[in-house]
This record gives C-alpha cells, structure tokens and sequence, in this order.
C-alpha cells in the first residue's frame, strides 16, 4: 500500500507541475511578446519567432527561415517527390511566422513575394492540402523565396 501511495504522489506532483505551466502560457491567441530591443521599440509588437526581437535585420531573418526550410526539401526540379510530413509543415509555418513579424520591414521590392510566400505557404503548412495541389505550390513559393534571397543584402 506505501507504494501505491508514493506513485500516485508523484503522479499528482507531476500533474500538478504539468497545469501550472500550462496556466503559464497565454490562451488568448495572442502571439507572446517580447521585450524591447537595446533600440527601444514597443513591446506591443507580436514575436512569431523564438529568440526574435522586433529591431532584428528583417532580411537577415527572413533569409534565415527560408534558408531552414530549404534544409528539409527535395532540390528544385523533384518538387513531385517531395513529402510534407509535419517537419516540412512545420518550417513552412515558420517562414509564415517569421514573414508575419518581418515582412512588413523587407525592402517595398519584396512585398509581392512576401504576400505570394504567405499565400503559398498556408496551404503548404497545413496537412490536409490536396496532394496534387502541394507541387506547384511549392515551384510558387520557391519563385517568390528565390526572389527575396537573391534581393536582400547579403551579410
């Protein structure tokens, strides 16, 4: 009996440990917020981005995401084989995120491939796309990515 005891002690504690982080996140679909750069720039400015600051070089992180999301993909030419299991999802919505935080200080030159990342992007990063769809998609996002690499400077 002081085993069952001490085990469903410690299942409480854990699951105890478990709600409060829970309660600790926000619930209100809000993008959590960061504090202000060296700069100064509001704090009401979303963060989309872990380790992201509002003042951060918008091409540089832009670049960046688009860079890990190349690090998952099939090379251009064999986007027909190209799987979109939750990692590829996933950084699509990283991009996604990012270009939310970023977009808006990209070069006004990039605002087309900005907005066609974005609307390629949703679909690429959700699960239930059409299959035959995800293809040209991706021939659009790579367009639209190719664009903004080859414009933003480079470091």
């Amino acid at each position: 009996m002081t085993r069952f005891t001490l085990g469903s002690a410690l299942a409480v504690t854990a699951l105890t440990i478990a709600l409060t982080a829970c309660q600790s996140t926000p619930h209100d679909g809000q993008a959590a917020r960061s504090a202000p750069p060296a700069g100064g720039a509001s704090t009401d400015e979303a963060v989309y981005v872990t380790g992201a600051r509002p003042g951060d070089d918008a091409c540089a992180r832009v670049v960046s995401a688009i860079g890990y999301l190349e690090l998952s993909l099939l090379p251009a030419g064999q986007e027909d084989a190209q799987r979109y299991d939750g990692d590829v999802r996933g950084r699509f919505g990283y991009v996604r995120g990012t270009l939310a935080m970023y977009g808006p200080h990209l070069p006004a030159s990039l605002a087309g491939p900005a907005a066609t990342i974005e609307e390629v992007g949703t679909p690429l990063s959700t699960a239930d796309t059409d299959p035959a769809r995800r293809p040209a998609l991706l021939r659009e996002y790579r367009d639209a990515s190719q664009v903004i690499t080859s414009t933003c400077p480079k470091p």
